[in-house]
């Protein structure tokens, strides 16, 4: 999996901060993660992501994502 793979291939893009900024508000007023907008550095478009702390995912794996739930403590 390379970088772009994981930074931008299959996410959602936004045109602007505002609209990315926008769709995180109501994802977060109907129940979901708390995202914040950041600016791709491959499609110069803007993504959503968790925030600092709040990752669902670590993305460093030889087999792929691993749940941060699985971790061992």
């Amino acid at each position: 999996m390379s970088e772009y793979d994981v930074a931008c291939h299959l996410k959602q893009r936004y045109r602007d901060r505002r609209s990315a900024k926008h769709r995180a508000n109501q994802i977060r007023t109907t129940g979901g993660d708390a995202l914040k907008p950041y600016q791709c550095k491959f499609c110069l478009q803007w993504h959503l992501g968790h925030r600092p702390g709040e990752a669902t995912y670590l993305r460093r794996s030889i087999n792929g994502p691993i749940p941060i739930k699985e971790l061992p403590r």
